[in-house]
């Protein structure tokens, strides 16, 4: 299992592959303008065993301005730097513009390799090594050995080998779902796809199903190689290469294979960005930029809150709007270059991936500050605000970039404090748990007051004002808005506490003009659309008296958009019951008679008795059912 993956780095021809060489045996420059041009163009990789038993990865980077995307792409998943200076030709741009890029990625460790120390005298050497540690003073090389070598003699090589070999290891992140930034990408006849890259988090296995960011498509792990050997498994800090099946075809250099649902597929981010102190310029608000981003690189737009102008040496909070949607993870590293000229201006860390807020929002910057803390305490209380709605544990500590182990414990500790409220298997602030109540408690005072006859609002009806476009938790949450005491529920509805039905004036008015209406149709039930015509401008307000008057038991449905008064009915209820007195068995049209009405009506109030269940049709007769008498 790897120790170190360090990225071999520097200005072009100062040595890094021939040093590589002569380090591992394997020569990184593979590609045929490689050989022919003498330089390197694409990251290369070779094993380094080291004294101690471990093993480090290098990766060659090209050193030329005009591949840095191909340097950042070697460069992203390194845990440190091999930085070459050429003793002949001493610090060059490269040399400054490669070590602010490992700056820019996050990198903490490293050694600065003094290349072909054999064709320098020892007056040389010193003064190249002053120059180098001037250099690095202040940078996380500041104090890191400065080793003069030779590819050629092999001067200083075991030196280096025993400092590699004490560069501390970086915490490796298994505990994150898998993922794996695609920077190499190839085909092997009567095989298949193979895509190789690091393991920046989790792990994988042969048989692994992984999504295809920015996709679409989904593969699957048919064999695993590391350094062209078998794997059964491999996690973060290892070199990979994933045979694949599936929508393999459809993978390409700066993809990101990753666990499914673990990455954010977006078209901006909020960041933290820092212009180098060198940077050639400033920054202005709206400019354009190329965002390199793992093995990624496109065009943004950068715009400020705060600020028109971005100087060299400055930390803002940014928005970078994206021509095309990029995959991504909270707390990821970026660099971004001017476009013309071309030039590393400075980078920062991702920190809201799905921003929603008003450009001149007050806690904006309060928010990605405690997302850009180190602490998970912090980044968790910021990744609750930044959600009004419930949201699960995987959703949040992916927004705050931690594990669901660590967000467990975090969630924890703040619903301990009050912070944080647990809605079965989901969470929300306790602001946003607030500002809910609220909502319920308008949604539902409105309801009343449009609908003072009703006796409450579906629940479900209110969740989705509640929670719009949401698959929350609506049981747990109305529980909870119940036990707060912002509403009731009985029978599938929700009502304010103390909340009774009543009729206003108005309604009340309606109420009697219905009640003499229904009663003058006697058996003859009218039809809803009718009533509701009859009343005119008044129609709405009559739909809702009639519902009241039907849940009051005073009209009773009859078939389908008819309804009749409860005493009629009841009146040829009883009349029924006596016919059935003299036979056993009653024929519709004999019913029909007694009660003077048409067949339609007669067949009516039969099929509503039908399905009350007091009488059975056996062909063309109803017989009573006594047991339901």
């Amino acid at each position: 299992m790897n120790r170190l993956i360090l990225a071999v780095a520097g200005h072009v021809d100062h040595g890094k592959t021939a040093l590589v060489k002569a380090l591992t045996g394997t020569d990184t420059d593979t590609l045929p303008e490689e050989k022919r041009r003498g330089l390197t163009i694409e990251p290369g990789f070779a094993v380094l065993p080291l004294p101690d038993g471990g093993e480090a990865d290098l990766v060659d980077v090209p050193g030329h301005e005009r591949f840095i995307r191909g340097m950042l792409a070697g460069a992203a998943g390194a845990d440190g730097v091999l930085l070459t200076v050429d003793a002949g030709e001493g610090i060059m741009p490269q040399t400054r513009e490669h070590l602010a890029l490992c700056a820019l990625l996050g990198m903490e460790r490293g050694i600065v390799a003094i290349t072909k120390a054999d064709l320098a005298d020892e007056g040389r050497l010193a003064r190249v090594k002053a120059d180098c540690a001037a250099l690095t003073a202040g940078t996380f090389l500041d104090g890191a050995p400065i080793l003069p070598v030779s590819a050629k003699t092999g001067l200083g090589l075991d030196a280096l080998r025993r400092a590699i070999a004490a560069l501390p290891p970086r915490r490796r992140r298994v505990d994150l779902p898998f993922r794996l930034e695609v920077d190499r990408r190839f085909s092997l006849p009567g095989r298949g796809t193979v895509a190789a890259g690091t393991v920046s988090a989790g792990q994988v296995s042969p048989g692994d199903v992984l999504a295809l960011y920015p996709g679409p498509g989904t593969v699957r792990v048919r064999e695993l190689q590391r350094h062209g050997v078998g794997a059964e498994r491999l996690e973060a800090g290892n070199r990979a290469a994933l045979l694949l099946s599936g929508d393999a075809g459809s993978v390409k250099k700066g993809d990101t294979l990753a666990a499914p649902g673990s990455m954010v597929l977006t078209d901006r981010a909020d960041v933290e960005l820092k212009l180098l102190t060198a940077a050639p310029c400033s920054v202005r608000h709206g400019a354009q930029l190329r965002l390199h981003h793992g093995a990624a690189a496109l065009t943004c737009r950068c715009v400020f809150f705060d600020r028109a102008e971005l100087l060299p040496g400055e930390t803002c909070f940014a928005q970078l709007r994206l021509a095309a949607p990029m995959a991504a993870r909270m707390g990821d590293r970026f660099v971004v270059r001017s476009l013309s000229p071309a030039a590393t201006v400075g980078g920062g860390i991702l920190l809201d991936l799905s921003p929603r807020h008003k450009k001149k929002d007050p806690g904006l910057a309060e928010r990605l500050s405690a997302l850009a803390s180190p602490d998970p305490l912090r980044r968790m209380a910021a990744s609750l605000e930044l959600h009004a709605f419930p949201q699960t544990l995987e959703a949040l500590a992916m927004a705050a970039g931690l594990s669901p182990a660590e967000g467990q414990a975090a969630l924890d500790a703040l619903s301990g404090t009050g912070r944080a409220v647990a809605l079965g298997e989901f969470w929300l602030s306790a602001s946003a748990m607030e500002t809910l109540a609220r909502r319920a408690a308008e949604l539902l005072d409105s309801w009343h007051a449009a609908r003072p006859l009703e006796p409450g609002m579906g629940e479900q009806a209110l969740c989705a004002r509640l929670l719009p476009g949401q698959g929350g938790p609506s049981d747990v949450l109305l529980a909870a808005l119940e036990r707060q005491g912002v509403l009731r529920r009985r029978n599938g509805l929700a009502y304010r506490p103390g909340f009774r039905p009543r009729y206003t004036p108005e309604l009340a008015k309606i109420r009697d003009r219905l009640e003499v209406l229904y009663r003058r149709a006697g058996l003859e039930a009218p039809e809803d659309a009718a009533v509701e015509a009859a009343f005119g401008p008044d129609s709405s307000a009559c739909r809702q008296v009639v519902a009241a008057m039907t849940r009051q038991g005073i009209l009773i449905p009859l078939g389908e958009g008819c309804r009749i008064h409860r005493r009629p009915l009841g009146q040829a209820r009883a009349l029924l019951l006596e016919l059935f007195q003299d036979a056993p068995a009653l024929t519709l049209a004999r019913f029909r008679d007694a009660a003077g009405v048409s067949r339609k009506y007669a067949l009516l109030l039969l099929e509503h008795w039908d399905e009350e269940g007091l009488t059975r049709r056996e062909g063309n007769y109803r017989v009573l059912r006594r047991e339901n008498l």
